[in-house]
Order: C-alpha cells, then sequence, then structure tokens
C-alpha cells in the first residue's frame, strides 16, 4: 500500500515516481508536488470535513511520525578535466564529474536573497547533523551529508517550500541525487516504516530512479528481551559460537537504542524523526540472526553415516573438495576473465553490464540460461553472439562436464570400496508391526475366497445366508454362517475346504492371531479348478518371526 501511494500514484498526465528522466528536475517537481503532496498531508479527503488531527495519516491507518525530508547531495563545480581542445574553444563553462566523496561539494550555492521559506536548504548539512549512513544507489554510493529541505505539518507552507525550491533551481547540473525519507507507523500491525525514493541525476544526464521500503518491528524486543540466550543449539561449533555473540550484541544494542531513542523520536513534530541507525542496527541483526541458523544446518552431515546412500553422498564430497577447489580455480579464472570483458564490451550499452559487479551477476543469471541475445547484437552484431556463445561452450560443456565427471570419479571409487561402513543401529524398540491397528472382524468375501470358494459359491453362500435380502450379511446372518462353517454344515466346495483352517470372524478375537495351516494347498490344484491361488506359508514365518522379535 506504501508503494502505491508514493511510487505507482499517477500526476494528471499519467506519470508516476519511476518515469522521472529529465536532469532540470522538472518532471521531479511534478511528482512531488502531486502524488505525494496529496498522500502526506491526505488533501483527497480535504472535501470530507476531516479533523485537523486526522492528518499526517496515509490511508488513515499509517501515523507519519515528524516530517518527511528532501536531502541533495552535488558535486563540485569543474570536477572534472575536459579536453584541451573542448577547454580552449569554451565548448561548456563548467565540468561536474560523477559522484565520489572526494568531489562531493560542501559549499554554499543559490541566491539567499530569493529565499524566503528555504534559507537552510541551500547550505550543506554535515553527516553527523542529519546522522544518516551511506546509501548505495543504482549509480554510485553516495554519503549521509547534503543539502537538506524539511517539510512542515502545513499543508501550505509545505507547497509554497516546494515551490520556491523548483523557482529558484535547487536542482540543477551539479546535482547526483534527491532523497525523499519520511517514517511512517502502523499501530494495526507493529510496524515502522522507512520510505526512502532516490532520483539519481548521473553525469551523462538523465534520472535513474528507485526505491526503499523498509519495515521492522522495533517493538517487539522489549517482549523477547533475552530469549535468544536460552537458544543452546547455536552453540554446536565454534562459527556457530561466534555468530551467535554477535547476534546477541545486536539484540543488545537494539534493545538500549530503541529505549533511549525511540520516545525522543515519536515526540518529534516539525522536524524529520532520523530513525536510520534503529534501522539499520535491526537489519543487521535479522541478517546475522539467518546466517547463524543457515549455518546450524551444516550438523545434519553428522547424521549422514547411519545410511549407505548418504554416507556415499558424505564420502564423495570429503573425497573430491581438492578436485573441487582446483575445478574452483580454472572456473574463476575463466569466469572473472568473461565479466572484465563483459564489462567493457557492453558496459555503456546495457544496465545489466554497467559495473564489474553487476556484470558478475550478469554471468551467473546467463548459466540459468536469462540473457539477452537481442540486446547483445544490437552492440555489435559479431562481438555480441560471439560473446555468449564461447561462454556457454566453456562454461556448460567444458567447465560442467568437467565437475560432474570430478563427481562420478569420486563416486564410483568410494561406491566400490568394500571397507566402507554404515553406524547401524543395532537395537530398535519399537516394532512398528505393533503399531499397525488390527481389524475386529475379517471380511467374510475375502475368508471365504482364502477357504477355496469361487465367486460363484460365494454368491450363492450369500443368497442362502442373506434372511433380509439386502445383498450383505449382517452381524447376526454372519453368526449364523460361521457357525455352519465351524460344524461342517457349509459343505459347497467340499474339496478344498481344510478343516486345520481357523479363521475369526469375532468382534471379540481381536487379539488372537490368525493360525493358519494351509501347507497341504498347492498352487496347482488351485489353477486347475479355476480358483485362488493362496500361499501363506511365507506369512506363517512373518508371524513366527515377529513374534520371537517380541518375546527378545
Amino acid at each position: 500500500m506504501l508503494r502505491e501511494a508514493f511510487v505507482t500514484s499517477k500526476t494528471n498526465d499519467g506519470n508516476t515516481f519511476n518515469d522521472i528522466a529529465q536532469s532540470n528536475g522538472e518532471d521531479f517537481w511534478k511528482i512531488l508536488q502531486g502524488p505525494i503532496y496529496s498522500r502526506l498531508y491526505n488533501i483527497d479527503n480535504t472535501e470530507l470535513n476531516i479533523s485537523k488531527i486526522d492528518y499526517g495519516y496515509i490511508y488513515n491507518e499509517n501515523k507519519i511520525l515528524g516530517v518527511a525530508r528532501l536531502r541533495q547531495v552535488r558535486v563540485k563545480p569543474n570536477s572534472c578535466k575536459l579536453h584541451k581542445e573542448f577547454a580552449k574553444r569554451n565548448f561548456t563553462q563548467k565540468c561536474y564529474a560523477e559522484y565520489t566523496i572526494d568531489k562531493e561539494d560542501q559549499d554554499s550555492f543559490g541566491n539567499n536573497s530569493l529565499n524566503i521559506f528555504t534559507s537552510d536548504a541551500w547550505n550543506y548539512t554535515s553527516v553527523n547533523q542529519t546522522k544518516t549512513s551511506v546509501y548505495t544507489g543504482v549509480v554510485s554510493e553516495y554519503g549521509g551529508g547534503g543539502y537538506v529541505q524539511l517539510f512542515t505539518r502545513n499543508a501550505n507552507t509545505t507547497m509554497e517550500i516546494l515551490r520556491e525550491l523548483e523557482r529558484n533551481s535547487w536542482i540543477n547540473r551539479g546535482t547526483r541525487a534527491i532523497f525523499f525519507d519520511v517514517i511512517v507507523y502502523n499501530p494495526n500491525i507493529n510496524l515502522f516504516c522507512h520510505i526512502r525514493l532516490l532520483a539519481e541525476y548521473p553525469s551523462s544526464g538523465g534520472a535513474i530512479t528507485s526505491t526503499s521500503i523498509r519495515a521492522v518491528k522495533l517493538i517487539r524486543i522489549f517482549d523477547k528481551k533475552y530469549l535468544f540466550l536460552f537458544n543452546l543449539w547455536n552453540l554446536i561449533n565454534l562459527i556457530t559460537i561466534i555468530l551467535s555473540f554477535i547476534c546477541i550484541l545486536y539484540e543488545i544494542l537494539n534493545h538500549f537504542s530503541t529505549t533511549k531513542h525511540l520516545s525522543e523520536l515519536l515526540k518529534i513534530e516539525n522536524n524529520y524523526p532520523n530513525f536510520d541507525e534503529l534501522f539499520n542496527l535491526k537489519i543487521n541483526s535479522d541478517f546475522y540472526l539467518g546466517l547463524t541458523l543457515a549455518i546450524t544446518w551444516v550438523k545434519i552431515f553428522k547424521y549422514l553415516n547411519i545410511n549407505k546412500t548418504m554416507l556415499l553422498l558424505n564420502k564423495t564430497i570429503s573425497s573430491c573438495l581438492n578436485e573441487i577447489f582446483a575445478f574452483t580455480s580454472i572456473f574463476l579464472i575463466i569466469f572473472l576473465a568473461y565479466t572484465q570483458l563483459g564489462w567493457i564490451l557492453f558496459g555503456r550499452y546495457l544496465t545489466e553490464w554497467r559495473s564489474f559487479r553487476t556484470s558478475i551477476f550478469a554471468l551467473f543469471r546467463m548459466i540459468l540460461g536469462d540473457f539477452n541475445l537481442y540486446a547483445m547484437r544490437n552492440v555489435g552484431q559479431i562481438i555480441g553472439p560471439l560473446f555468449l556463445f564461447s561462454y556457454i561452450y566453456f562454461v556448460y560443456f567444458v567447465l560442467l562436464n568437467m565437475f560432474l565427471a570430478i563427481i562420478n570419479e569420486t563416486y564410483s571409487r568410494i561406491e566400490s570400496d568394500t571397507t566402507l561402513k554404515t553406524y547401524k543401529i543395532t537395537k530398535f524398540s519399537m516394532n512398528f508391526y505393533q503399531l499397525i491397528l488390527r481389524k475386529k472382524s475379517i471380511d467374510y468375501e475375502t475368508n471365504l475366497k482364502t477357504r477355496g470358494y469361487t465367486d460363484d459359491d460365494i454368491k450363492k453362500i450369500i443368497n442362502k445366508y442373506d434372511k433380509n435380502k439386502d445383498g450383505n450379511l449382517d452381524e447376526e446372518e454372519q453368526k449364523i454362517m460361521k457357525h455352519d462353517l465351524e460344524t461342517g454344515q457349509l459343505k459347497l466346495n467340499q474339496n478344498y475346504e481344510q478343516q486345520s483352517t481357523r479363521l475369526l470372524l469375532d468382534d471379540d478375537d481381536d487379539d488372537e492371531l490368525i493360525k493358519l495351516d494351509m501347507s497341504s494347498i498347492v498352487a496347482s490344484n488351485f489353477c486347475e479348478n479355476n480358483l485362488i491361488e493362496l500361499r501363506l506359508d511365507q506369512d506363517m514365518e512373518y508371524d513366527n518371526d515377529i513374534a520371537n522379535e517380541i518375546k527378545n
């Protein structure tokens, strides 16, 4: 919802914050004075006679803490050198380089006599005053200082400030980045949220936008305090211990920082409440906590020796570590060479190759099949496809097969090792057979089939004992049939009825094992008479083994 309020909300001409492209700041001011201004001061709801206390809420649920802030980062004039041919022809009056810390402008600029509401916005504010950490954008990494202008709690005054900044060209050729920061709090879900909109103005011209929306639960640590100290599994190994202490340190810093600064920041109404320190502490704490939990899962490898298949996997990985390290060295040489080549060839044309770091990610994406061949062809009809196909050849057909060959050869060697032993569990008290619920009664049709009756005989038996003619035998009818079976009165198939066979159909005999003595029945006799083949010798042996194991 906050992204919709600040990033995707449109101006009257249909543009959003992401559509900012002009280097003179014209479209930036339209966005700031349009949808962003409307969301901050609830301008859309003024006709509904909302009381003054309701102002400062976004979507009526997100309370704006303090006021919003604009911060500009600039570079010094004449911070770059022109070629002598252009310099002597006065090709341009001043040269503004790309942003770096040493080229950052800290001098006042503009005409102060024209500034009524924005006198402070034209003077540099140090990082010690802004208390803002270094931020990495799309183009460059920016310091925490800059030229700061605070919004006010009055909508009309804020609009006058924005118009004055635009009128007096607060954004000009020396501008390299504009930060818009605002902090909101949603009491319904207990979340503090930092919204940062960044418009970067590179030395090449134009504008590049990016957004950062960070949400954290700062007050949550009050309830859980030192619960992390009772998590003993973090002490498994040395790395986990070190990471655990780091996490504990961050939790303590979060606790005291929040206790010290939160109440003060919540009282700020006419200034920008800087939550950077609290947000950074909490985000770093979550990072180290996640890293600790991830490393702790490595302990699962100590249990791989129980099963032979898992043991093979463990031994294979541990046995080919030297080969894998050698392979990694070869892979890095080729990979970094292509990274450097791709950065040089495509860096000035394609955004995914704009720096050495982004070129590394672009090559990893190419391994997964995510690449834009047509964009590379537009850069060079020959060099683009040649770069792609040669990279795929070396990575897929050479390096990947080399890696698989290392794993396969090591696995084959380990598998043929007769000395390989697993840790066997010699005693296992729980018998899974005992967990299987025994049926109290056995289906009578199945029992009749095991006695040797055909389907036609079973139908005749059912018709004989089915007194209510419902097609099934109820309990009373089954008892009568059971009695006739035991007394020998039911003799539809006497040749194959075995008197030594006793099948239990009662509900009260569920604890007694079924005793079968059908060794005299052979499969050939059943096949000749189109009866069901019955093999119960193995079942008897299985039951005897179970009984002996239980006794032992």
